[in-house]
């Protein structure tokens, strides 16, 4: 199997346990595919080059978190609202992990207000 054959076919996603004590549920956070990270942050970059957290949040949340026992993913994009109104400490904490794992950092956030992403290696 050559080189490239046994990167596309590798399965590297990162997951992490997270437990939640305030809502008595641990969830499974899971790393995004570059893809889905690219669009989640032109998603978010406003015309300005501000980032819309309002959109980061929910949408880093319903992409990045999952049910440990069945592998499904716990919200849906119906849940935007409602995701936004929970904890927001809690929020910060997934998000965290997420980001962590899928490789943003600060350099990468501010590039993407920017017009362009990179990521720390």
């Amino acid at each position: 199997m050559s080189i490239r054959d046994r990167i596309l076919s590798s399965d590297d996603t990162q997951k992490k346990l997270v437990e939640i004590p305030e809502w008595g549920v641990t969830v499974e956070v899971r790393s995004m595919s570059g893809s889905a990270r690219a669009s989640l942050m032109q998603a978010a970059v406003e015309s300005g080059g501000a980032i819309d957290m309002m959109k980061v949040y929910p949408d880093l949340i319903i992409q990045t978190t999952f049910d440990p026992e069945t592998g499904e993913q716990v919200f849906t994009p119906e849940d935007r609202n409602a995701i936004m109104d929970k904890n927001g400490s809690i929020l910060d904490r997934l998000a965290e992990v997420a980001t962590s794992i899928s490789g943003f950092s600060e350099k990468a956030v501010d590039a993407a207000g920017k017009g362009s992403l990179t990521t720390e290696s």
